[in-house]
């Protein structure tokens, strides 16, 4: 298994960590504070407590240590709690306030390749400058928060994406699942038992509170499939995804998270049968999700109640689109200017896979400020 899934594992399986899926809560309960305060703080303390919280200021860095003997994992909990009851009270004040600017991002933990099932999401944050969308703090959270859907997603034997309700108890008190630096950096600074994670709910509270910027999380989608045995005849799920022009940090794009102001998500089925090189369907599919962010694509295939296409004019559907973002080659030939569709099916003939073979059964197309 890899560095980064153990990471996050270890993190998850803390004994401070989170809650059972049962409840998804977090504790409230007041901190217990010692009343014998040092008289002074330690300036390497308040360095990890700036690590571990970005854009906590120096005062309040400070005055937590004191409140908590410079205990600091005492300290960073009392951070979060002053954040998430200041943070609650701005985000009521500021809900009306315009927020146009923001981030879409899209996590892939599992890409349904070597038998690992699938894991992914796709969301929308939204705050109200440019300046506060290209900050590292508010990237950060909406790769946390997507890389927390695709983690938590429940899976199913159905074939769609799960709208997820971004009002609901059960969206809101998820734990934000760290990238695996943040959850190095955690382990490598804490003398004991890791703090509990932030919720997606305490998270907003807390960003808003620093920020002061109306910050909310606009839109969110999921899915998963478990992984099927080599010998049973069920199709193969598989997953990819496409950022355009992504920032994300590399340790981030390693684990399957990207954000930009466009992305988009596709879900294919594989049929059993056929000699299939994984690498090579990895390439088929990351071409289709370009294809897919590249050219407006609303659905996989038109609808008698779809309009017609203008001259000169792509579909929206994306098997009915001319393929733009994959070439023939001599490993696979095809008639230049095929539609998607065309291709799929010749992909599928040439490597022997039986009944529908290659197909796209889900996608999404998000981009920022879309409504």
């Amino acid at each position: 298994m890899s560095r980064p899934c153990s990471l996050i594992r270890t993190f998850l399986r803390s004994p401070s960590s989170i809650p059972s899926r049962s409840s998804r809560s977090i504790s409230t309960s007041p901190i217990s504070l010692d009343t014998n305060k040092p008289s002074s703080v330690p300036v390497a303390l308040i360095a990890k407590i700036r690590s571990s919280r970005p854009g906590t200021p120096l005062s309040l860095a400070r005055s937590a240590l004191l409140a908590s003997n410079n205990d600091l994992n005492s300290a960073l909990s009392w951070i979060a709690q002053q954040a998430k009851e200041t943070g609650a009270a701005k985000q009521e004040k500021l809900a009306g306030r315009t927020a146009d600017q923001g981030l879409v991002a899209v996590a892939v933990l599992a890409d349904g390749t070597g038998g690992t099932g699938v894991r992914a999401s796709i969301v929308e944050m939204r705050c109200e400058t440019d300046f506060v969308a290209r900050t590292d703090e508010f990237r950060e959270l909406v790769e946390g928060i997507a890389r927390s859907l695709a983690f938590f997603a429940e899976p199913t034997n159905e074939e769609g994406m799960v709208e997820l309700d971004i009002k609901s108890d059960s969206t809101l008190d998820m734990p934000v699942v760290p990238s695996p630096s943040q959850i190095s950096s955690q382990i490598s600074q804490s003398t004991n038992n890791l703090p509990p994670p932030e919720t997606i709910r305490t998270s907003l509270a807390s960003i808003v509170s620093r920020l002061g910027e109306n910050i909310q999380l606009k839109r969110a989608s999921s899915i998963s499939f478990e992984p099927s045995l080599p010998s049973s005849p069920s199709p193969t799920f598989l997953a990819s995804s496409y950022l355009h022009a992504s920032k994300t940090s590399p340790d981030s794009v390693k684990t399957g998270v990207q954000s930009g102001t466009l992305g988009g998500l596709l879900i294919a089925r594989l049929s059993k049968g056929g000699i299939v090189d994984k690498t090579e369907v990895k390439s088929v599919l990351r071409s289709l999700a370009r294809q897919v962010v590249a050219i407006p694509t609303s659905s996989i295939i038109s609808s008698p109640s779809s309009p017609p296409v203008q001259d000169g004019e792509p579909s929206t559907a994306l098997y009915d689109q001319q393929l733009i973002t994959m070439a023939p080659s001599p490993k696979f030939e095809f008639e230049a200017g095929s539609n998607v569709g065309a291709v799929l099916r010749k992909w599928s003939e040439l490597r022997g896979v039986e009944g529908e073979g290659l197909e796209v059964i889900q996608l999404r197309r998000w981009e920022l400020g879309q409504e």
